[in-house]
């Protein structure tokens, strides 16, 4: 539409996921080359490629077809077909036909070579030279490679190690051009085999369904065929395919994969079921409510896949120094071979291949995001977030959710001194009448006395019957229990009892006045008053009219044990009042509680270098309290702030103290305006969080409590809690210092045959050897975080302040 001036037009772009199968995909130089082509094009906004699984997303406007994508590649010879997404991977083989016809093939090149080799020892050398040409022949597919290189005006590997199998052919080395085509198919099979190894393992790291699942009736329906509204049937031992409702059974389910709860959870009809939990016991009829590819599982392993394809800072750099790398190597082989002989620029064209270099990376950060998100639940979106996590300086934490629990816990129970109810008494006529209530309040003090639901029916404890239960509006609530009328309320419900209990000289008024009272404080009234009255009309009546004492005195001492408290509490937290037959006997402190392993997480960030700061929009006195608990600093301790203060914050802390930034950040809500050099992460789980979230280098959000704004707007998910955050540091930690050593192999193994081959001369098998063995020792070495056994924060043992269990 048009714009009128002074006015802007807004145009939404829809993009579509296109996902492509490259056969011939096998290493970063392939990788290079479909980026450098369809990057720059005007309808797609991203290409992500992961060499480990031969694929290739593209994110493009309607304006490119698909199949339009397809044709591209295969103009450069790339072996490329449509891929469906909703096709579930199974955790086996993942070769096609073809690549298995290529395969016996090579297989069958490597025992030809073999026998070459051997029979010359028997007394058979004609027939050993004749299989030598056999083995050059069948190194069609090597030739095949290289030409589509050549078509695709792209060295690789292919086309330098042909180039040997030509060169020893030049000399008259048949046996030795054999060699080359030998071990170059050998490697090859190695490679092939390796890669796939490693993709069979981060699919099994993340996806276990299934091929097929049971269904009423009997049989088994592939997995891929179940839709929405589907019922299939799980027994002992059966994982769950597809996020459901239990429709008909019982069963126990570890869900530790899924949420990181240890303890089996009973299912029932009209629970939810999760895809990827395990049934532990029992037998269910579940009704799917989602298609197996988007069930949990299903998203978790899209979003490792998805991380997988995006392309790192590393990445790049190595990228861009492969492409002076190869003719620096190519200029170097000619100057060599005018100096040394032919012999040994072939021997340096093989030996400078940079394949290893750029597999240094790609490998090790799919073997590590498939950690992160198997074992630690922590889903990051892109590589770039991985490095950005493994150098990250501060973290901004968000309190409610985050740091506590996000509800009302019962931190202190005090009886009033010289109370004639103990502590015990008092917990337990509380948890009586508020189990009468449904608000939250409510079932926080009842969960306080039961505990745990299962060891409190087990002990035959039971809570004692109620009667009269009364709710006093917003204030408070009271009922009758073992003979006593107990009040529990705000300082409200206190103040409109002691006004109750004034006496007053109307006796109608009084009725009135009492109509809200409980009645053993009603009566006691009725009865105090007929002392004073009588008291009065012998002239010792001064305190007619006044409250009574006992009550007021109880009141005053209940209001400065509440004083006390919160002030040990930093002055955060909700004050209650316990009210039995009409005399305050005891004050409660009910705050959002500190989550086990906070402190500890804290802690542990700390001793890896990184800066918690506390970022929240509550009180000053809840965000002390909640700092000092977790030791955070007053000075990184921050409260009462708005969505666009806390983005504020972590912006500023994205530059040096002494370098001033470079905008005005008051002025920008923009996601990443003003970030500085430092990389500083936010962790939050609410819509106010966003903001925040958007513009840190790593934005964390507590999926378990999170929105799907809030997931949408950070970098990486934690579908656990934050104790694995320390954890999830030092695995990228260790990811960045491996993708170093790699990149020190390959480039060692690299200057030491060009080296060898300026001084000493080397044999061409040796090149080859030395070329293709770096690139399996990168692989293999890139499969170190697949071991790897990182702790958690270890939580701080919970127990009740007020002494109680």
């Amino acid at each position: 539409t048009d714009a009128s001036p002074g006015h802007f037009a807004t145009v939404l772009v829809m993009l579509r996921s296109t996902v492509v199968r490259v056969d011939h995909l096998c290493c970063g130089m392939e990788a290079k080359l479909i980026r450098d082509m369809l990057g720059p094009l005007e309808a797609v906004a991203e290409v992500k490629i992961s060499v480990t699984d031969r694929r290739v997303n593209v994110e493009h406007t309607d304006g490119l077809a698909p199949e339009s994508i397809v044709d591209m590649l295969n103009r450069k010879h790339l072996g490329a077909s449509l891929q469906d997404k909703s096709v579930v991977e199974s955790v086996g083989s993942s070769f096609n036909h073809a690549e298995i016809v290529r395969l016996t093939v090579n297989a069958t090149q490597i025992v030809l070579f073999a026998a070459t080799l051997a029979l010359p020892r028997v007394g058979f050398p004609k027939m050993a030279y004749g299989l030598a040409w056999a083995c050059v022949a069948m190194s069609v597919a090597l030739f095949h490679e290289a030409y589509l290189a050549l078509r695709r005006r792209s060295p690789n590997v292919e086309l330098m190690m042909a180039i040997a199998v030509v060169g020893a052919l030049v000399q008259g080395n048949v046996v030795e051009a054999a060699s080359v085509g030998a071990l170059v198919t050998l490697m090859d099979l190695v490679k092939v085999c390796a890669l796939e190894a490693v993709g069979r393992r981060l699919r099994g790291s993340v996806v276990s369904e299934p091929l097929g699942v049971e269904v009423p009736g009997g049989g088994k329906v592939p997995l891929a065929s179940l839709a929405a509204g589907d019922v299939y049937l799980l027994r002992v031992g059966d994982v769950v395919p597809a996020d459901g409702r239990v429709v008909a059974g019982t069963a126990a389910l570890d869900e530790s994969r899924v949420s990181g709860e240890a303890m089996p959870q009973a299912k029932r009809k009209g629970d939810s079921v999760l895809s990827g939990a395990i049934v532990s016991a029992g037998y269910l009829h579940v009704r799917a409510e989602a298609p197996v590819s988007g069930s949990f599982q299903a998203r978790v392993a899209s979003a490792v896949e998805e991380a997988k394809t995006t392309l790192s800072e590393m990445e790049e750099l190595v990228g861009r120094f492969a492409t002076w790398y190869t003719p620096t190597v190519l200029g170097l082989a000619v100057a060599l071979g005018l100096y040394k002989g032919f012999q040994q620029f072939l021997v340096v064209v093989v030996a400078g291949c940079p394949c290893a270099l750029l597999g240094a990376a790609p490998f090790v950060q799919g073997a590590t995001l498939t950690l992160l998100a198997g074992r630690h639940r922590l889903l990051v979106k892109h590589a770039r977030t991985l490095e950005a996590l493994a150098v990250m300086q501060a973290i901004g934490l968000d309190k409610t959710g985050t740091l506590t629990t996000g509800h009302f816990e019962l931190l202190r129970l005090e009886p009033l001194p010289g109370a004639a109810h103990t502590r015990q008494v008092l917990h337990r006529w509380v948890a009586a009448v508020e189990d009468q209530d449904n608000h939250p309040l409510a079932r926080s003090l009842v969960a306080s006395y039961k505990g745990c639901v299962a060891d409190f029916v087990a002990s035959g404890e039971s809570l004692p019957a109620t009667s009269g239960y009364q709710r006093h509006g917003r204030d408070g609530v009271s009922a009758t229990v073992e003979g006593r009328r107990v009040g529990v309320g705000n300082l409200a419900f206190l103040e409109a009892a002691l006004r109750s209990s004034q006496a007053d000289d109307d006796d109608d008024d009084d009725d009135d006045d009492e109509s809200e009272m409980p009645p053993r404080l009603r009566a006691a009234l009725r009865r105090r008053r007929e002392q004073e009255k009588a008291a009065a009309a012998a002239g010792k009546g001064e305190h007619a009219g006044e409250p009574l004492p006992a009550a007021v005195a109880a009141a005053d001492a209940a209001q400065r044990l509440a004083a006390e408290i919160t002030s040990e509490q930093a002055g955060s937290g909700s004050v209650l009042y316990v009210i039995v037959d009409g005399v305050v006997g005891g004050v409660m402190l009910l705050d959002d509680a500190l989550k086990p392993q906070a402190a500890a997480t804290v802690q542990q960030l700390r001793g890896l270098g990184v800066r918690p700061i506390l970022l929240t929009g509550d009180r000053s006195a809840a965000a002390r309290r909640v700092a000092r608990a977790v030791g955070i600093g007053e000075a990184d301790t921050h409260a009462g702030l708005l969505p666009a203060d806390k983005q504020r914050i972590i912006l500023a802390h994205t530059w040096p103290q002494d370098e001033p930034r470079a905008q005005d950040l008051e002025q920008s809500m923009l996601p990443r305006a003003g970030r500085g050099p430092l990389v500083v992460g936010f962790v939050g789980d609410g819509l106010n969080d966003c903001p925040a979230l958007a513009s840190a280098h790593v934005g964390i959000v507590l999926q378990e409590v999170g929105t799907q704004a809030t997931v949408d707007a950070a970098s990486a998910v934690l579908q656990v809690d934050i104790d694995q955050l320390p954890a999830a540091v030092t695995i990228a930690r260790r990811a960045r210092r491996l993708v170093l050593t790699n990149l020190l192999l390959a480039l060692s193994i690299n200057v030491a045959v060009i080296g060898l081959a300026a001084t000493c001369g080397l044999p061409l098998w040796l090149s080859v050897l030395s070329d293709s063995g770096g690139l399996l020792v990168v692989l293999a070495n890139s499969l170190w975080p697949l071991t790897w056994r990182v702790g958690q924060a270890a939580p701080r043992a919970r127990h009740n302040s007020f002494g109680l269990g």
